[in-house]
C-alpha cells in the first residue's frame, strides 16, 4: 500500500455532505461530532461507512491543493465499480460544480471518458445532473444511484432515461 501523500485538513466537507446512518446524521447538515479545530471528535470509533470513505482529491497523490473539497465545495467521489465520477455539493452551494476550476475539469473527465460507459454526475441533495463533453443534463431529484442510461443520437442530441 503507497502512503498517503496528503490529509483532510481543515476540510470535513464530507462531513457535512454525507447522511450517516449509524449516527441518524442526515444528509446536509454538519456532523456534530466533526470540530473545525480537531476534526472528528469520535475518529477512533467512528462509523464503518465514515472510515471506508475516501474522496478522490484524497486518493489522487497528483490532484492539486485546489480542488480539495473546503475550497470547491465539491467532493468528488466514485462509485464501487469506478464506473461514475460524481461531483457532491454542499447543498447550500448546489451549483458549486459549475465554477471553475471544478466546471472545466468535470468537462474534460466526461469528454476523455465519453463513450466507455463511464458518466460524470453533479450532486446536490438529490438534485442530479449528467455533465456530458457538450451539454449539461438535469434530471431534477433522483437517486444518484439509479440507473441511468445515456444515448446520444447521429446528431449528437443526448437523452437520459432514469430508472
Amino acid at each position: 500500500m503507497t502512503p498517503r501523500t496528503k490529509s483532510c485538513g481543515p476540510c470535513g466537507l464530507c462531513c457535512k455532505i454525507f447522511a450517516v446512518d449509524e449516527l441518524a446524521k442526515p444528509m446536509g447538515v454538519m456532523c456534530a461530532h466533526r470540530s473545525p479545530a480537531a476534526g472528528c471528535g469520535i475518529y477512533a470509533d467512528r462509523p464503518a461507512s465514515c472510515r471506508s470513505f475516501e474522496c478522490v482529491w484524497l486518493m489522487d497523490p497528483e490532484m492539486p491543493r485546489r480542488f480539495r473539497p473546503d475550497l470547491t465545495k465539491v467532493v468528488l467521489d466514485q462509485d464501487p465499480d469506478g464506473a461514475r465520477l460524481i461531483a457532491r455539493c454542499d447543498p447550500s452551494n448546489a451549483r458549486a460544480w459549475r465554477r471553475e476550476p471544478m466546471y472545466s475539469a468535470l468537462k474534460a473527465y466526461a469528454a476523455k471518458t465519453w463513450g466507455t460507459g463511464k458518466l460524470v454526475l453533479a450532486v446536490a441533495g438529490r438534485q442530479t445532473w449528467v455533465i456530458a463533453p457538450t451539454e449539461d443534463v438535469d434530471l431534477g431529484e433522483v437517486d444518484p444511484s439509479a440507473g441511468i442510461r445515456v444515448v446520444e443520437r447521429a446528431d449528437g442530441v443526448i437523452s437520459v432515461e432514469v430508472g
